[in-house]
Protein backbone atom coordinates (compact mmCIF):
# COMPACT_ATOMS: atom_id res chain seq x y z
CA UNK A 1 0.00 0.00 0.00
CA UNK A 2 2.78 2.40 0.79
CA UNK A 3 4.19 1.96 -2.43
CA UNK A 4 0.96 2.79 -4.31
CA UNK A 5 0.45 6.08 -2.37
CA UNK A 6 4.26 7.06 -3.22
CA UNK A 7 3.35 6.57 -6.84
CA UNK A 8 -0.01 8.74 -6.07
CA UNK A 9 1.84 11.42 -4.88
CA UNK A 10 4.49 11.48 -7.76
CA UNK A 11 1.09 11.52 -10.41
CA UNK A 12 1.97 7.92 -11.64
CA UNK A 13 -1.74 7.69 -14.37
CA UNK A 14 -1.72 4.00 -13.13
CA UNK A 15 -0.88 4.04 -9.61
CA UNK A 16 -3.69 6.57 -9.73
CA UNK A 17 -6.44 4.57 -12.09
CA UNK A 18 -4.92 1.56 -9.55
CA UNK A 19 -5.89 3.33 -6.56
CA UNK A 20 -9.00 4.66 -8.02
CA UNK A 21 -10.25 1.40 -9.11
CA UNK A 22 -9.71 -0.27 -5.92
CA UNK A 23 -11.81 2.21 -3.79
CA UNK A 24 -14.87 3.70 -6.43
CA UNK A 25 -17.20 1.24 -6.12
CA UNK A 26 -17.36 1.27 -2.36
CA UNK A 27 -17.48 4.35 -2.28
CA UNK A 28 -19.69 5.24 -4.58
CA UNK A 29 -22.17 2.70 -2.59
CA UNK A 30 -21.91 4.41 0.69
CA UNK A 31 -22.45 7.81 -1.14
CA UNK A 32 -25.59 6.40 -2.75
CA UNK A 33 -26.98 5.39 0.20
CA UNK A 34 -26.29 8.61 2.12
CA UNK A 35 -27.39 11.24 -0.64
CA UNK A 36 -30.00 8.97 -2.12
CA UNK A 37 -29.60 9.13 -5.90
CA UNK A 38 -27.22 8.20 -8.53
CA UNK A 39 -26.32 11.84 -9.80
CA UNK A 40 -25.24 13.04 -6.24
CA UNK A 41 -23.45 10.17 -5.79
CA UNK A 42 -21.79 10.18 -8.71
CA UNK A 43 -21.03 14.06 -8.02
CA UNK A 44 -19.65 13.18 -3.98
CA UNK A 45 -17.29 10.43 -5.89
CA UNK A 46 -15.69 12.82 -8.18
CA UNK A 47 -15.42 15.52 -5.21
CA UNK A 48 -14.05 12.54 -2.85
CA UNK A 49 -11.14 11.26 -4.99
CA UNK A 50 -10.11 14.77 -6.14
CA UNK A 51 -9.43 15.12 -2.46
CA UNK A 52 -7.66 12.25 -2.15
CA UNK A 53 -5.64 12.85 -4.95
CA UNK A 54 -4.74 16.09 -3.72
CA UNK A 55 -4.30 15.26 -0.03
CA UNK A 56 -2.65 12.10 0.10
CA UNK A 57 0.75 13.67 0.89
CA UNK A 58 -0.79 13.98 4.05
CA UNK A 59 -1.42 10.54 5.16
CA UNK A 60 0.78 9.59 7.82
CA UNK A 61 -0.11 6.01 8.17
CA UNK A 62 -0.34 4.09 4.86
CA UNK A 63 -2.52 0.98 6.92
CA UNK A 64 -4.98 3.95 7.22
CA UNK A 65 -5.86 4.61 3.67
CA UNK A 66 -9.07 2.49 3.26
CA UNK A 67 -10.08 4.10 6.30
CA UNK A 68 -9.34 7.75 5.40
CA UNK A 69 -10.95 7.56 1.87
CA UNK A 70 -14.30 6.26 3.40
CA UNK A 71 -13.90 9.43 6.03
CA UNK A 72 -13.26 11.92 2.98
CA UNK A 73 -16.46 9.99 1.17
CA UNK A 74 -18.62 10.46 3.82
CA UNK A 75 -18.05 13.48 4.67
CA UNK A 76 -18.20 14.97 1.00
CA UNK A 77 -21.69 12.66 0.82
CA UNK A 78 -22.65 14.94 3.80
CA UNK A 79 -22.23 18.06 2.72
CA UNK A 80 -23.47 17.47 -0.51
CA UNK A 81 -27.16 16.37 1.44
CA UNK A 82 -26.57 19.61 3.01
CA UNK A 83 -25.92 21.84 -0.16
CA UNK A 84 -29.13 20.07 -1.38
CA UNK A 85 -31.01 20.81 1.42
CA UNK A 86 -30.49 21.92 5.10
CA UNK A 87 -31.02 18.93 6.78
CA UNK A 88 -33.82 19.29 9.61
CA UNK A 89 -33.13 16.77 12.79
CA UNK A 90 -35.91 17.30 15.31
CA UNK A 91 -34.73 16.85 18.76
CA UNK A 92 -37.08 13.66 19.69
CA UNK A 93 -34.78 12.31 22.51
CA UNK A 94 -38.41 12.57 24.85
CA UNK A 95 -40.38 11.06 22.57
CA UNK A 96 -40.88 7.28 23.09
CA UNK A 97 -40.57 4.84 20.17
CA UNK A 98 -42.42 1.55 19.67
CA UNK A 99 -40.80 -1.27 17.56
CA UNK A 100 -42.62 -4.61 17.67
CA UNK A 101 -39.45 -7.09 17.40
CA UNK A 102 -41.32 -9.72 16.30
CA UNK A 103 -41.81 -7.53 13.51
CA UNK A 104 -38.04 -7.02 13.15
CA UNK A 105 -37.25 -10.03 13.49
CA UNK A 106 -39.34 -11.26 10.73
CA UNK A 107 -38.60 -8.76 7.97
CA UNK A 108 -35.16 -7.40 9.05
CA UNK A 109 -33.48 -10.49 9.29
CA UNK A 110 -29.59 -10.15 8.27
CA UNK A 111 -29.57 -14.03 7.06
CA UNK A 112 -29.57 -15.97 3.77
CA UNK A 113 -31.65 -14.36 1.63
CA UNK A 114 -31.37 -11.91 -1.44
CA UNK A 115 -34.87 -11.06 -1.29
CA UNK A 116 -34.70 -9.40 1.95
CA UNK A 117 -31.39 -7.60 1.15
CA UNK A 118 -33.10 -6.06 -2.17
CA UNK A 119 -36.42 -5.48 0.41
CA UNK A 120 -34.38 -3.41 2.50
CA UNK A 121 -32.44 -2.25 0.20
CA UNK A 122 -35.51 -0.57 -1.17
CA UNK A 123 -36.91 0.41 1.79
CA UNK A 124 -33.80 2.62 2.70
CA UNK A 125 -33.97 4.46 -0.52
CA UNK A 126 -37.68 5.41 0.26
CA UNK A 127 -36.41 6.65 3.61
CA UNK A 128 -36.76 10.35 4.66
CA UNK A 129 -33.19 12.24 4.08
CA UNK A 130 -32.91 11.97 7.88
CA UNK A 131 -33.43 8.83 8.94
CA UNK A 132 -31.66 7.37 5.35
CA UNK A 133 -28.50 9.34 6.67
CA UNK A 134 -28.66 8.08 10.07
CA UNK A 135 -29.55 3.98 9.08
CA UNK A 136 -26.28 3.94 6.80
CA UNK A 137 -23.99 5.80 8.97
CA UNK A 138 -24.89 3.79 11.91
CA UNK A 139 -26.20 0.05 10.39
CA UNK A 140 -24.25 0.24 7.39
CA UNK A 141 -21.44 2.10 7.79
CA UNK A 142 -20.78 0.81 11.47
CA UNK A 143 -20.30 4.11 12.95
CA UNK A 144 -21.48 4.83 16.74
CA UNK A 145 -24.23 6.73 17.68
CA UNK A 146 -21.47 9.38 19.05
CA UNK A 147 -19.94 8.96 15.53
CA UNK A 148 -22.90 9.76 13.76
CA UNK A 149 -24.07 12.52 16.58
CA UNK A 150 -20.93 14.00 16.12
CA UNK A 151 -20.51 13.92 12.07
CA UNK A 152 -24.43 15.23 11.99
CA UNK A 153 -24.00 17.96 15.00
CA UNK A 154 -26.76 16.50 16.96
CA UNK A 155 -26.95 14.66 19.90
CA UNK A 156 -26.48 11.27 19.88
CA UNK A 157 -29.72 10.65 21.46
CA UNK A 158 -31.33 11.62 18.29
CA UNK A 159 -28.81 9.45 16.55
CA UNK A 160 -30.56 6.61 18.35
CA UNK A 161 -33.92 7.64 18.20
CA UNK A 162 -33.72 8.71 14.47
CA UNK A 163 -32.21 4.98 14.16
CA UNK A 164 -35.34 3.74 15.08
CA UNK A 165 -37.85 5.51 13.90
CA UNK A 166 -35.74 4.27 10.25
CA UNK A 167 -35.70 0.71 11.37
CA UNK A 168 -39.57 1.05 11.77
CA UNK A 169 -40.36 2.82 8.83
CA UNK A 170 -38.08 -0.16 6.53
CA UNK A 171 -40.58 -2.71 8.59
CA UNK A 172 -43.67 -0.78 7.70
CA UNK A 173 -42.54 -0.27 4.06
CA UNK A 174 -41.68 -3.81 3.69
CA UNK A 175 -44.87 -5.11 5.11
CA UNK A 176 -46.93 -2.76 2.78
CA UNK A 177 -45.30 -3.42 -0.66
CA UNK A 178 -44.61 -6.08 -2.98
CA UNK A 179 -41.67 -7.64 -1.39
CA UNK A 180 -43.72 -8.78 2.11
CA UNK A 181 -45.57 -11.48 -0.25
CA UNK A 182 -41.99 -12.28 -1.97
CA UNK A 183 -40.35 -12.55 1.62
CA UNK A 184 -43.09 -14.73 3.47
CA UNK A 185 -42.44 -17.09 0.41
CA UNK A 186 -38.84 -17.24 0.74
CA UNK A 187 -39.43 -17.58 4.91
CA UNK A 188 -41.85 -20.25 4.77
CA UNK A 189 -39.67 -22.21 2.39
CA UNK A 190 -36.88 -21.73 4.96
Amino acid sequence: MESLIHKVISADRKACNLLYNMFNKAMYNTAFRICGNEEDALDVLQETFVSVFKNIKSLENPELLPAWIKKICINTSLKQVERKKKLNYSFLEDQTVLINLNDEDEIVDECQYTQKLDAIQWAVERLPEKYRIVFTLYAVENYSHEQVAELLSIPSATSRSQYMRAKQRIIDLIKNSHYAGSIQEVSAKA
